[in-house]
């Protein structure tokens, strides 16, 4: 599936534009497309993988694509002819556009490309002091700002384009520096105490209701981390611990950044998008019933949607069913000969248990950490439950494909739980005993911390 989504609120009527193209090697048989946060439409592949829409009407500004679970803004003006091309098996890098307004949005692909790239520098965080890693981040800035010029050079883009590029550039730059000042302040204290002041000088201009951007991934990524630093200055001064003010999925820390967003933001579509984010972590790392009503009353005070709220409410049902103390003996498991099982038929000592789905990211990395784990901590089980219900044969082929130990493979059993909730829980742990009860759900793999929590597991 596809999704469009455009960042302006503008209700111009303009002229049409064209969007077709080939998706390799598809992971759905549809497209999507939306404008302001809203599906404009659904589009289905046909038998050769392709797809033509005709965009009536069409307003100047910034989309969104998907084909999930790969997302890749684009750029949209009247008159448009665009052409695309991708392979699933590298979305990002495949990605090419040709056609009329194909220039723009191979830059913008390229752009996103360089925006993934800055992982490994926050992975090495703690090798830059504050004032070196904002020369670098403002190095990586320069050099994309030269990028924009040197294309507009060969292709003379509307002032419009240029400025929407310029702030997307802009943002992922502060965005750099708010991730790097919660690493830091969290594990490197060292050189939290030496930021200068002119680090966070952007935050004075912070425009938490830009129309055009409303969809860029940076953005709102900028936001999300924005809120995380505001949090922890809050909580820094609430009485709580340090602890506790460093824990993302805290309930006090979680309920601050839902107050301060529903303060900050206003446009309808993004309020709603970081609304939920933050309470959707908030609530499936909940660890107390008392917690979940917490977080659902701060939406309400928020004015969360209606329709909204009553998904929150819904997860907050399935999330009760997985808080410290609840036995899964009886949840159903298919094992890779197809045989229904029970968790109580699979468990009998430490189980850690890990979720993943064929259609996410990442889940080949979790899984390499995994096995690593496995041969550090023979004491405990690593179990991965895919959670693709009824899709058992490309569960299968996955497994099977990428070498996963089909010992400790299950995919979840038949279930009431609405598939749609799956996707809130595909970084979820679960710590069990060997009587098959949680005693933790709110480890998250790639924290410093982790392997601590294995100890503790043994140790109980």
């Amino acid at each position: 599936m596809f999704l469009f989504t455009g960042c302006g609120e503008s209700n111009e009527q303009t002229d049409s534009a064209y969007l077709a193209g080939e998706i390799v090697n598809p992971t759905s048989d549809q497209i999507i497309i939306k404008r302001n946060g809203r599906v404009l439409d659904t589009i289905l592949l046909n038998e050769n993988n392709r797809f033509t829409y005709k965009i009536d009407s069409v307003e100047n500004g910034l989309y969104l694509i998907e084909h999930r679970p790969e997302t890749q803004n684009i750029y949209i003006s009247p008159g448009d002819s665009l052409l695309l091309r991708a392979n699933t098996l590298a979305f990002d890098e495949s990605l090419h556009f040709s056609g009329k307004g194909f220039a723009k949005n191979n830059l913008m692909a390229e752009m996103f490309l360089q925006d993934e790239s800055t992982a490994h520098l926050l992975l090495n965080f703690y090798r830059y002091t504050p004032q070196r890693f904002g020369e670098i981040a403002d190095s990586i800035r320069t050099e994309r700002e030269r990028l924009l010029e040197k294309s507009n050079k060969d292709q003379e883009f509307s002032e419009e384009f240029i400025n929407l590029s310029k702030d997307i550039i802009a943002y992922e730059n502060r965005d750099l520096r708010e991730r790097y000042t919660y690493l830091v302040n969290k594990y490197y204290k060292k050189y939290g105490r030496q930021i200068p002041p002119d680090f966070h000088d952007y935050r004075e201009n912070i425009d938490f209701n830009n129309k055009e951007l409303q969809c860029s991934p940076g953005y709102k990524r900028f936001l999300q981390n924005y809120l995380i630093n505001y949090s922890l200055a809050w909580c820094a001064n609430s009485g709580l611990d340090e602890k506790d003010c460093y824990d993302l999925t805290n309930v006090d820390n979680v309920n601050a950044r839902l107050r301060k967003a529903g303060e900050l933001i206003q446009l309808p579509a993004l309020r709603e998008f970081i609304l939920k984010k933050i309470a959707v972590r908030g609530i499936v790392m909940a660890d107390s019933r008392e917690d979940i009503i917490s977080i659902l009353k701060v939406l309400q005070e928020q004015k969360f949607s209606e329709e909204d709220l009553e998904e929150m409410k819904k997860l907050g049902t399935i999330q009760l069913a997985f808080l410290p103390g609840i036995s899964l003996d009886a949840v159903s498991l298919v094992n890779m000969e197809g045989e229904l099982v029970n968790f109580g038929d699979v468990i009998d000592r430490p189980t850690v248990v890990f979720l993943w789905s064929n259609y996410t990211e990442g889940h080949v990395e979790e899984h390499k950490r995994i096995k690593q784990l496995r041969k550090k901590y023979p004491a405990i089980d690593f179990m991965g439950i895919n959670l693709d219900v009824g899709e058992e044969p490309a569960w299968r082929v996955a497994v099977r494909k990428n070498n996963y130990n089909p010992n400790y493979e299950y995919q979840l059993g038949p279930t009431r739980i609405e598939k749609e909730f799956f996707s809130y829980y595909m970084d979820k742990l679960l710590f069990l005993n060997s009587a098959g009860e949680v005693v933790k759900g709110d480890a998250v793999l790639t924290s410093p911390g982790f392997e601590t929590h294995l100890l503790e597991l043994l140790n109980r």
